[in-house]
């Protein structure tokens, strides 16, 4: 998960108090699509843990839910808040990849009816013991926060595809929900709406701010990067960050988050020609990102995730170039 991240993360000021309640944050972003923004820091007690975004689209016949924050507290405050603006039946929860900062609120959300959907690999990472050692470090870190937070599994997986149908002015509207290949992490889902290209991403698009690489696979990720370019999204709906509502800030967001994958994959590879081991790579590897591209030492937490984010880089690479030979 995000541990080492959650070791190195630069906390980022926020801009006035801390939200309350998650419904100060709501956004009404389509007639019938919502957000709850988190803000861009580390898991807190000040933050309450409230770091990932989380998004609501309400049907004529029910709501189905994007993400459910990283605790059962700020679950019950997304239910409430979908409560604000409707009472129409709460049916699915899609989590689109298990980090604790999308799934830990998921038993609020189940309380309300949602039938919580998500990748079969979410049943390998609950089963795995470093999951729930996570969970014990978050309880110690959120205290009170976390009252009532269980490691929640969801109710449907799939492995592929699944389409979703509710009503939307007497005729079914259709949901894609795709696991697209392994990026984030080896579950990670996008839902769409065709018809509406609106796109919810989770974490596969970042929009100049540094992803993480831990979890997932670098080179598989460009492949998710490529075939989500080749959508017709107009509103692309991030697990963090601003909203995204124009194809030009679509396209950039895209080529930025794989020109990224790109540079530290290249630089890796090089560095491993050079004969530059894990520990060389991590101790030389902002220099060699800044050396093919100035703008890295602007991105928030560069300097300090882009050395782990090589560190899981790096033995993807050897793995490739093993094969090779």
């Amino acid at each position: 998960m995000h541990l080492l991240i959650l070791l190195v993360l630069i906390s980022f000021s926020f801009a006035g108090d801390y939200p309350s309640h998650i419904k100060e944050t709501l956004r009404k972003i389509t007639n019938r699509v919502y957000g709850v923004f988190g803000v861009y820091e580390q898991v807190s007690p000040k933050n309450r843990g409230f770091i990932s975004n989380a998004y609501f689209y309400v049907a004529d016949d029910g709501v189905l839910v994007v993400d459910a924050l990283s605790t059962y507290k700020l679950g019950k405050e997304l239910v409430e808040t979908i409560r604000s603006v409707t009472d129409k039946p709460i049916r699915f929860l899609v989590i689109t990849h298990y980090h604790t900062d999308h799934f830990y609120g998921a038993k609020a959300l189940k309380e309300a009816g949602a039938e919580v959907i998500a990748h079969e690999y979410a049943l390998e990472y609950l089963s795995k013991p470093s999951s729930y050692n996570f969970f014990l470090a978050r309880k110690k870190l959120l205290g009170k926060e976390m009252e009532g937070t269980e490691l929640t599994a969801p109710s449907i997986t799939i492995s592929k595809d699944l389409n979703i149908y509710l009503t939307v002015n007497k005729e079914l509207k259709e949901f894609q929900v795709k696991h697209l290949c392994k990026a984030h992490t080896n579950g990670d889902l996008v839902i769409f709406i065709p018809d509406e290209g609106v796109l919810f991403s989770g974490d596969i698009v970042f929009d100049g701010r540094l992803p993480f690489l831990g979890s997932g696979n670098s080179k598989t990720w460009l492949q998710c990067l490529e075939e989500i370019s080749k959508w017709n999204v107009k509103i692309l709906l991030p697990g963090h960050g601003e909203i995204l509502d124009n194809p030009e800030k679509i396209k950039k967001a895209i080529n930025w988050t794989a020109q990224y994958i790109k540079d530290l994959r290249r630089a890796i590879r090089e560095m491993i020609e050079e004969g530059c081991d894990v520990d060389c790579v991590r101790k030389k590897i902002n220099e060699k990102l800044i050396e093919m591209n100035p703008e890295y030492a602007q991105v928030p937490v560069f300097f300090n995730v882009n050395p782990v984010n090589a560190y899981y880089v790096y033995f993807e690479i050897e793995n490739e170039m093993l094969m090779e030979e």
